[in-house]
């Protein structure tokens, strides 16, 4: 690459790829408006289509028009750097001049599908502060030109724009492997996925199956062997196909999961994360220390057993996009996530931290009101003699009052110098942390239960989300909204 391809104080064009990406995409922007207008011109010859070559003229002029349309776009796309701003000048019909300064600009991400890999190429997206999308994305851009882009902006330099030799050696600058994926923890994810709850409509379906046959007047004690063998081979043909079903959605899990994060890799790079994955659609998604809000972790039943968790990299965005905006990596174990912490959050000193229980208020009081619905249904049940059902909800009221007592013990919360500490979980685990200088407000939310029992819902306002301590004692949420608050205040680091 030539070093005027590095200098983005002159205004340049976009990869020449980009003219097909282009194209493609208004293509299919148009067919996914108009094909049902097309499929009945196609098969019943309305819209003034009386004969197939008229409808073959119409593909032929509308995808000629698109291609102009294409070209003219990527020829008046401009891009360049002035100042401290990027600058984009675009336009067909009408011409626009957008200006985006650094300091407003949230991430920068890549992207790679089947059409980017063929000409090696990557399209970029650039979100800013408030938006409720990516207000710039680039089609195509040279991987070496969009890196040095990328690396330029979000380090926030007035200077010139790098040399050939200073974005190669920006590039190569502290990146560190932090993790990598590999086939069979990409397995046990995909095998992971919440099943349980396939389990669960096979039970339904035979307990139903079972329980209506008997209301039709059929008794399993009375009728003969014939009929007995085929209600029993009815009920043998609904588990199997249940069971086949969930052996499909399995294998289709596994298969999303190896789409998605095929060769994942966590990376270390200069003041922030990044985290590359995809097969067809690769994706390199980064964000900085200052961006990212709120770390949290979790492990259902089944990734306890296996040993991994789901870490979660909270960036700041814009509410609409803040899930979206998230650096997620699946499969990471109890050392990674420790790296990732010293390396964010280096002063968070966890040893320090006390930890405090919520109310038993958080277990009984849902535990009440299902009591209240559930139990009228098992008496009306047992009158009714309607035993398969009767099954279903007394298993399903002890499973829910073991998962509120579980959810109960695995409630915490804790708070030192640094930041705020929250764990969770029913079955398996989930944790979250934040720095006090990243918290931009605090919430306290009571019910009407909750203020006649002096308890408060604390809520943490951050620029990637809010986060709840539920069913504390007032005094204790009191207590935090003002320590907090006066950290807020003191802090002379920068959150963002």
């Amino acid at each position: 690459m030539k070093k005027n391809d590095l200098d983005f104080s002159i205004p340049k064009r976009q990869s020449q790829a980009a003219i097909y990406l282009i194209i493609y995409n208004r293509f299919r922007n148009v067919i996914s408006r108009f094909w049902p207008f097309l499929l009945i011109a196609l098969f019943t010859g309305d819209l003034s289509f009386k004969n197939p070559d008229g409808f073959t003229m119409f593909i032929f002029g509308l995808t000629l028009l698109t291609g102009v349309f294409g070209i003219i776009a990527y020829f008046r796309y401009y891009f360049w750097i002035e100042g401290n701003q990027l600058m984009i000048k675009k336009g067909v019909l009408n011409h626009a001049l957008t200006q985006i300064p650094f300091d407003r600009i949230q991430t920068i991400d890549f992207e790679q599908n089947l059409i980017h890999q063929f000409f090696n190429v990557v399209g970029l997206k650039i979100e800013t502060a408030g938006s409720t999308q990516s207000e710039i994305k680039m089609q195509a851009l040279q991987k070496e030109e969009a890196e040095a882009l990328r690396d330029f902006i979000l380090s926030q330099k007035v200077t010139a724009a790098p040399t050939e030799e200073e974005a190669i050696e920006l590039k190569n600058q502290d990146t560190q492997l932090i993790y990598k994926i590999d086939f069979p923890i990409l397995l046990k994810i995909g095998l992971t996925e919440n099943h349980i709850r396939s389990g669960f409509v096979i039970l339904f379906a035979i307990f139903w199956f079972v329980d209506n046959i008997q209301e039709a007047g059929y008794d399993f004690s009375e009728v003969g062997d014939e009929y007995y063998n085929r209600i029993l081979g009815s009920i043998f043909l609904i588990g199997g196909l249940t069971i086949l079903f969930i052996l499909i959605s399995m294998m289709i899990s596994v298969g999303r999961i190896f789409l998605r994060y095929f060769d994942l890799r966590l990376l270390r790079s200069y003041n922030g994360f990044k985290v590359i994955n995809g097969l067809f659609n690769r994706k390199e998604v980064a964000a900085l220390d200052t961006k990212i809000q709120i770390l949290s972790w979790k492990q259902n039943m089944i990734q306890r057993w296996l040993g991994f968790h789901d870490l979660q990299l909270k960036q700041a965005s814009s509410a609409q996009l803040s899930t979206k905006k998230s650096i997620v990596v699946p499969g990471v174990n109890t050392t990674d996530i420790e790296k990732v912490k010293e390396l964010l959050f280096p002063e968070r000193d966890e040893d320090s931290v006390e930890y405090y229980g919520v109310s038993s208020h958080f277990l009984w009081r849902p535990i009440l009101i299902m009591s209240i619905i559930i139990i009228p249904l098992i008496v009306f049940m047992i009158i009714q003699q309607a035993y398969p059902t009767l099954a279903f909800l007394v298993i399903f009221y002890i499973g829910f009052i073991i998962q509120r007592k579980k959810k109960f013990k695995k409630t915490y919360f804790g708070l030192n110098d640094q930041g705020l500490f929250v764990r969770g979980g029913v079955f398996g685990h989930s944790r979250w942390m934040t720095m006090h200088y990243k918290i931009q407000s605090t919430e306290i939310k009571q019910t009407p239960f909750q203020y006649r029992k002096d308890l408060a819902d604390f809520i943490v306002h951050t620029a990637s989300g809010s986060r709840g301590i539920p069913y504390i004692k007032l005094s204790e949420a009191e207590y935090l909204q003002d320590y907090l608050t006066y950290k807020i205040e003191i802090s002379q680091k920068e959150w963002m």
